[in-house]
């Protein structure tokens, strides 16, 4: 690791937390030349995922993607960006969890509503409405009626 003030490559590590469960470490680190301190952040990604689209194409699972999705249905909303960081991650969870690869992009969505129930109805809705193909006003009405 190299210090980000002098480029010297050796540095130690005085202090490790892991976070998130477990997906995430955090480290305090000082340069052995000028000892400047500094925090890494190391994070688990996901790479060999594979999701199925509607279409029958496949493509890498995209975290990046998937948190755009979940602020597309929060927008307009006030929620603070780490409950945002915190459905995606649950979502992940949940995701990785039901052990398929690939995993169809319907089933996504429907483990993003779920977790957005919880959360917010509104979003719920929004993103219900983005993910869904409804094919007239009665099925967004049969979506909604539920929920009140």
């Amino acid at each position: 690791m190299f210090c980000p003030k002098c480029q010297f490559s050796e540095t130690k590590v005085y202090d490790t937390r892991v976070t998130q469960n477990g997906r995430i470490t955090r480290r305090r680190r000082e340069c052995l030349k000028c000892h400047h301190r500094f925090t890494t952040i190391e994070e688990i990604k996901i790479l060999d995922l594979m999701v199925e689209k509607r279409n029958g194409q496949t493509m890498p699972f995209s975290e990046e993607k998937l948190e755009k999705g979940i602020k597309k249905a929060f927008n307009k909303r006030r929620i603070d960006n780490n409950k945002v960081l915190s459905i995606v991650q649950k979502v992940t969870e949940d995701i990785l969890a039901t052990d398929k690869n690939p995993i169809k992009s319907t089933k996504i969505g429907k483990i993003v509503l779920k977790n957005l129930e919880k959360v917010d109805k509104v979003a719920y809705i929004c993103f219900s409405a983005m993910f869904s193909n409804f094919e007239n006003e009665d099925d967004f009405i049969k979506l909604i009626k539920p929920i009140k």
